[in-house]
């Protein structure tokens, strides 16, 4: 993949695909852990979906920083129907998105869809020297 240059910004294009059969308890997490060091996701698309069963609730959010940052919540969604989420949602390093899927039946097939972009931060400039030169004329 190659990465474009935007206002001192690398970015590449991504598309991540999670899947995990429920264990049919309270509630079942889809993790996605992308492992960011020195760089950020912007993920544009989320997409959630039980392949099986309708599920009571599904709600996701991002985790890794001492709380549950709530960010999107489909309620009584239809088995087997893609729920989409299309505003960005960002990570950084040590985040993680989780769709947590309530009330799903043993088995279900569960699955969260990602597409966005991973982008490295702009160098910034530490020891920078500046020289005048005077006018001469």
């Amino acid at each position: 993949m190659a990465g474009k240059r935007e206002g001192g910004l690398s970015r590449q294009w991504f598309r991540a695909r999670r899947q995990l059969n429920a264990a049919g308890d309270d509630y079942d997490d889809v993790e996605y852990d992308p492992l960011l060091q020195n760089a950020f996701l912007q993920i544009t698309r989320i997409g959630v979906l039980d392949y099986d069963n309708a599920p009571t609730k599904i709600r996701l959010y991002v985790k890794g920083h001492g709380y549950e940052h709530w960010v999107g919540e489909e309620a009584s969604p239809n088995a087997d129907t893609l729920y989409w989420i299309e505003w960005p949602t960002y990570l950084v390093e040590n985040e993680q998105l989780v769709a947590r899927f309530y009330g799903a039946t043993t088995a279900d097939k569960l699955e969260m869809i990602l597409e966005g972009w991973l982008y490295d931060p702009p160098t910034i400039l530490t020891n920078v020297v500046v020289t005048v030169v005077p006018d001469v004329v």
